[in-house]
């Protein structure tokens, strides 16, 4: 017999308290990003001046760089506006993937692979463990 770890999907269940928690998280993440966002572009301004003043080719690439950075955290900023709408239109009662975990599972000669790895999902509701299914 051995004992081996799988993985484990985390799921919550939409209640009002779990939906006002989550757009806290995600108001709260948008501030950070924004936040960042002006301190970045307060020092870009200065990385932008000091390669203005060694070469054209330098501040060329400087300019190149920080648009690509630009572009990365306007995304990232737009994944969580996208994320928050999706929350808002969530009906009360769907299911929401959380996370993952690891869980160890007894596994020995003759037992069907797919049985013992096959997807446990754990199901919480307002911070309480409501259903675990699956797993053997």
């Amino acid at each position: 017999m051995l004992t081996i770890l799988r993985t484990v999907q985390v799921k919550i269940i939409l209640t009002e308290a779990a939906r006002s928690a989550m757009m806290e998280k995600y108001e709260r993440e948008l501030r950070q990003q924004e936040d960042e966002r002006e301190q970045w572009e307060f020092q870009a301004k200065k990385l932008l001046a000091d390669a203005r003043k060694r070469s054209a080719d330098l501040f060329q690439q400087m300019q190149e760089r920080l648009s690509v950075e630009e572009r990365k955290r306007l995304e990232k900023q737009g994944n969580l506006q996208f994320q928050k709408r999706q929350l808002e239109n969530l009906p009360l009662g769907a299911e929401i993937d959380y996370m993952t975990v690891q869980s160890p599972v007894q596994i020995q000669v003759g037992d069907v692979w797919e049985e013992k790895m096959a997807g446990t999902v754990i199901v919480i509701k307002d911070g309480v463990i409501h259903e675990i299914r699956g797993g053997s």
